[in-house]
């Protein structure tokens, strides 16, 4: 089995390889060479915790074969649209090829699943947190576990409105995390659906977005600040 990878560098730091087939699915690394290594194992995890959550697993990663088909560089673009320095202006992340690609109907529906599975992975941990735990302030953090919620569901809002697909205004969002998290949730069971089949791309600040790279971005902050959260609480 092929697995299309593209890879975006230079994102904080680090090196990102997703599996474009798989959104949802993503590793780590220093670098590329580091991320494709630790690739196959977070595309086995990824297969093994979706055959947890139902028994009609649509993965089954019988042959990894791996082969990166795009790269990225990220950088920031200053207010002047202009390159900044390092640390300064807004991160441009990765616009691939692929994300022009439109998203079937069967698509959307699995990457619905996976984002329910991830909310309901993150409002349990969320309910089962002594409230000390999820209300500490960590060293070195920008938030808090409630305001990592909070952004979680601020960062879906964002993704939203890059191709005006949200019904209401960031004066709307509900103050509280919990009942925001809510509030996007119901937001992207409605949109997601009417992605399938359709070609939008729009260029906005800088940086390129389409349906598909919208998915692909909602799975992996969500699952990347669950297991953020998970590092703060049990560490």
């Amino acid at each position: 089995m092929h697995i299309r990878i593209g890879i975006e560098n230079n994102i904080e730091g680090r090196t990102i390889a997703w599996a474009l087939d798989y959104p949802g699915c993503f590793a780590y690394g220093m670098d590329e060479a580091e991320a494709l290594i630790q690739m196959p194992r977070s595309l086995l995890q990824y297969e093994k915790w979706i055959k947890d959550h139902t028994s009609n697993a649509w993965v089954n990663f019988d042959d990894l074969e791996m082969r990166v088909i795009e790269r990225f560089e990220t950088f920031r673009m200053g207010e002047d649209c202009k390159p900044a320095p390092p640390g300064e202006g807004y991160e441009i992340n990765a616009w691939f090829i692929d994300d022009w690609r439109p998203l079937s109907t069967q698509e959307i529906q699995n990457a619905l699943k996976i984002f329910r599975w991830q909310r309901d992975e993150l409002l349990a941990g969320l309910s089962t947190l002594d409230q000390v735990i999820i209300e500490r302030q960590y060293p070195g953090q920008r938030w808090n576990i409630l305001g990592i919620a909070k952004h979680i569901a601020n960062a879906e809002f964002w993704y939203l409105l890059r191709l005006d697909l949200t019904s209401f205004s960031h004066e709307d969002l509900y103050p509280e995390p919990i009942a925001r998290l809510g509030q996007m949730a119901e937001q992207i069971e409605d949109s997601f659906p009417n992605f399938a089949d359709q070609v939008t791309v729009r260029g906005i600040d800088g940086e390129i977005w389409s349906y598909r790279k919208i998915v692909r971005r909602t799975l992996w902050h969500q699952r990347d600040h669950i297991e953020h959260i998970k590092e703060l609480a049990f560490q």
